[in-house]
């Protein structure tokens, strides 16, 4: 039953990561504001064209007085401005387009998706329009194509690679959908009677380039010439159809890249990224910061602007006369458009009221209790102040205080965002107190259940500490439904104290609360803190296998034998391997075929005695799986057949180990380890195969130097197995260091048996090919469940072989779990403060990976726990003779047990 706790208990640590770090921070509810047309202002444009590339850097755009790009050098000669944007990490298309186009930084909930997609509705200039019209590539187009819109539909067409395009035709087939389109009269007319109408124009072409030739490269500046001469067309296609004079130009690029051809991190060439506004309505004198940039051969020079990347969706929705986007947090810069002082301020007062829009519907979500003053507001923006504001703005435009007006709306949207700051992190800090206060309940718990003895009984329900938590876990609901605190927030706040209930009550009633708690706190933080170091430092791995197997087998080096050099030897060499081992990703048809003869000669070399059926089902599976990759390799088709064979397999070679007619542990353990080495191999891309077998042999001979020491100090003669030997008495001390020796001994075996066959620590890190020789498809689910199988067959054949030679270990499953829990949930607590939400996108993930990780790792143990028992027993009906060795278990030590 503990079991289900814990599983419990760790699915509501990683609520409570989600509630806190990945809440969606996009709001809904409110309404648009007026538009300038509306107002009674006429907007300097009627029509937006945007032009977006993607992994433009500034660097490549202004290098050489901009003499990579000669239709824009026209441009710029003549009309507009440029300058640098910067954009925020991470530095991918998708947050680039949401920022450009709806004016706030991707939704933190989103990188729960690796940024995929948004798990929200949100507003983008594209949703005010009459019009919007666009063509570009699928993974862009997607992210606006199904907006909820309440004028016209979005019309979006979007390309893929297999469409007769060639490797860089992207941009020419955009440019060709953008030219048949306003060849026809009919939808020129259309969009001249739709007023305002939008255009976007994604050129995907560059990304590609940068990724495969890397910036300012030949290969890459031939494409940026021909995306260049084709927006300089595009221009003037435009300019010849509607010739009036009323449409504004936007050309930017999502996100830079490094000269590597990254990006998603936060370094200067990924963040900053060139704008150039020309057309109608924009001001070529706006305000900048002093700079200037060279353009043409004679190097004139213009004034070089700077933006944050958010402030182009306000920047254009006022170009064309729209209020910005409902979810905008950004501020109009002022002097890009050629309008009066009078029309700039008003716009600038529309921003303003989106703002304020934005900040009464979260006072809405958060004032709507019957105990407000009771807690604690944002006093500096209340109704007051906002009724305030839009008085003294009516008055000072009255009075033709322009500037102070605008001064007065900037100072507003600044106290709104940090209103909206406010309350976003409302319920941060309660949520990580009750999220401490629980893993401290957890540890609680563990450390309980570990000092009480099985027979022992536990605390009753109706002791005064457990009914005193209970009063106080129904005080606070009621006081949160009286607040109406959101019902998330209110379930986990009240966590916390069931936990505790629970932890109270499995304490003894006459036990210690905790065995020896200084020697447990130094083996938890320890450990703990050595691990933490290893995600910064992977070689440290290798450095704690060493010294984990070293202090297990330390009684050996006293009176060293040949079996203890070749452990020694078997030692280093893993060592060595994992710190020489190829990169990630790395694939080697030639080890491969090594690691699959070795799986067969290993056992034959070894003599150990398997059945005619065992030898002859896992040598048709190799071959199987070796015709499989030599098809997939050479671009054949598989056979759906063949690929079900090999799933056959892999289920007979699971179900027949506990069914065997082997009747000793050593020859199941060799069984155990022959099956599932095969299932391995047709797993592995490379050598890792070959690491793992040799790792399982090491712990093998490693468990025998164990008892060859142990045997050899005691001076005993007897030729009896520690499997068949009655189990020591132990005191409690002895016992939990026991547990913790079988602890570090699984988390190092686990975490050295991923680093040395390159499957890192993290969730990113694995390749779908691994799942190829069974899976032929795409299939998520399907191939995440084979890699976590790949991942814990080592772990598996370990744990079977503890469970089998090892009494000590047999009889103190329990204690070993709760070791493991109690190490992993420290980790968890100290990755539990460094989850990142928000900027470089590998930095996102890898803390991600670090959390769920160590909040995984021990439950899959105790999940796979289970498959060793399965493997050396058999259902009651066909019970083999080997188990009489369970027989000799004793379980009188605190913490003991079979489950």
């Amino acid at each position: 039953m503990w079991k289900v706790f814990a599983l419990l208990v760790h699915i509501l640590m990683v609520g409570y990561i989600s509630i806190i770090y990945f809440q969606s921070t996009v709001l809904n509810g409110m309404r648009p504001q007026a538009t300038h047309r509306e107002l009674g202002l006429k907007p300097p444009a009627d029509r937006l064209v945007v032009f977006i590339t993607v992994g433009l850097r500034a660097e490549s755009f202004f290098r050489n007085n901009c003499s990579d790009l000669p239709s824009i050098q026209k441009i710029l000669i003549k009309e507009g401005l440029a300058g640098k944007s910067r954009s925020c990490a991470p530095t991918q298309s998708r947050p680039g387009h949401i920022a450009i186009f709806g004016g706030f930084n991707e939704d933190p909930a989103a990188a729960l998706t690796n940024f995929q997609k948004n798990p929200s509705h949100y507003d983008t200039v594209f949703n005010r329009t009459s019009g919007s019209w666009g063509w570009g590539g699928r993974s862009v187009i997607t992210i606006f194509k199904d907006l909820i819109t309440e004028g016209s539909p979005i019309h979006f067409e979007m390309n893929t690679l297999n469409e007769g395009m060639g490797t860089y035709g992207a941009d020419n087939w955009v440019f060709n959908k953008v030219r048949n389109f306003l060849a026809s009269n009919d939808n020129v007319q259309m969009v001249k009677e739709k007023l305002p109408s939008m255009f976007l124009v994604y050129l995907g072409d560059l990304d590609l380039a940068g990724h495969s030739a890397k910036p300012n490269t030949d290969d890459y500046l031939k494409i940026l010439n021909n995306t260049q001469h084709g927006i300089g067309e595009m221009y003037e296609l435009f300019e010849r159809t509607f010739n009036d004079k009323r449409t504004a130009y936007l050309f930017t690029s999502d996100q830079g890249m490094t000269d590597s051809g990254a990006h998603g991190a936060v370094s200067k060439e990924e963040i900053e990224v060139p704008f150039v506004l020309w057309g109608a309505g924009i001001k070529r004198a706006a305000p900048n910061a002093g700079e200037s940039f060279g353009v043409g051969k004679d190097g004139v020079q213009l004034p070089l602007h700077e933006l944050e990347q958010l402030q182009m969706a306000p920047l254009m929705s006022a170009l064309i006369g729209l209020p910005p986007p409902m979810n905008n947090m950004a501020m109009l810069p002022l002097g890009y458009i050629n309008v009066s002082a009078d029309h700039e301020a008003q716009a600038l007062h529309v921003n303003a009221l989106q703002m304020l829009a934005q900040v009464e519907r979260i006072q809405q979500i958060h004032q709507r209790d019957r105990i407000t003053e009771w807690l604690p507001i944002f006093e500096r923006l209340d109704k007051r102040r906002v009724q305030n504001y839009k008085h003294q703005f009516e008055r000072l435009m009255k009075l033709n205080c322009i500037h102070e007006a605008m001064q007065c709306s900037q100072d507003l949207i600044r106290l709104a965002l940090s209103c909206m700051e406010y309350y976003r992190d409302y319920y941060r800090i309660p949520l990580c107190v009750a999220c401490i206060a629980s893993y401290l309940g957890w540890f609680y718990y563990l450390l309980a259940k570990q000092a009480r003895p099985s027979s022992a009984s536990k605390q009753d329900w109706l002791s005064i500490p457990i009914i005193m938590l209970f009063l106080l876990e129904v005080m606070l609901a009621v006081m949160f439904y009286l607040h109406k605190v959101p019902c998330w927030t209110s379930f986990y706040l009240l966590v916390p104290l069931p936990i505790w209930m629970i932890a109270l009550r499995e304490r003894g009633l006459h036990s210690k609360c905790v065995e020896a708690p200084f020697m447990q706190l130094a083996w938890i933080v320890c450990t703990a803190a050595f691990l933490i170091s290893t995600t910064h430092y992977r070689e440290l791995v290798s450095l704690g296998y060493v010294a984990v197997v070293c202090a297990n087998n330390w009684r050996a080096f006293t009176r060293p034998t040949m079996r203890f050099c070749l452990w020694i030897v078997l030692v280093i060499i893993l060592t060595a391997f994992s710190l020489l081992r190829p990169k990630l990703g790395y694939q080697n048809k030639c080890l491969l075929i090594v690691s699959m003869i070795l799986t067969l000669l290993r056992p034959l070399v070894l003599g150990e005695p398997h059945g005619w059926r065992v030898w002859i089902s896992n040598s048709f599976a190799l071959l199987s799986g070796g015709y499989i990759v030599q098809r997939l390799l050479g671009g054949k088709p598989v056979s759906q057949w063949l690929q079900g064979t090999v799933w056959c397999y892999m289920i007979y070679a699971l179900i027949s180990i506990p069914y065997s007619n082997t009747r000793k542990p050593r020859t199941r353990v060799q069984l155990i380890l022959f099956n599932l080495s095969t299932i391995y191999t047709l797993l592995c891309l490379s050598y890792e195969s070959i690491f793992m077998q040799v790792l399982c042999t090491e712990f093998l001979l490693g468990m025998e130097v164990h008892e060859d020491s142990k045997k050899l100090q005691e001076d005993s003669e007897s030729d009896v197995d520690e499997a068949d030997k009655p189990a020591m008495a132990m005191t409690s001390v002895q016992h939990i260091i026991s547990s913790y020796r079988y602890a570090l001994l699984i988390i190092f075996y686990l975490y050295f048996s991923m680093i040395g066959t390159g499957n890192l620590p993290q969730i990113n890190s694995f390749d779908a090919d691994t799942a190829r020789v069974f899976v032929r498809e795409l299939c998520p689910v399907l191939i995440g469940t084979l890699i976590v199988l790949k991942l814990f067959i080592p772990n598996i054949i370990i744990m079977s072989s503890m469970y089998a030679f090892c009494a000590s270990a047999r009889q103190n499953v329990r204690g070993i779990f709760i070791c493991l829990f109690l190490i992993c949930d420290a980790v968890c607590i100290y990755f539990f403060f460094f989850v990142r939400n928000s900027g470089s996108w590998s930095g996102v993930r890898e803390s991600l990976s670090n959390l769920l990780l160590a909040h995984g790792f021990p439950i899959l143990l105790i999940v796979f726990s289970w498959v060793p028992k399965q493997f050396l027993s058999a259902i009651p009906l066909t019970m083999l003779p080997m188990l009489r060795w369970k027989g000799d278990v004793r379980l009188s030590q605190p913490g003991q047990s079979l489950a």
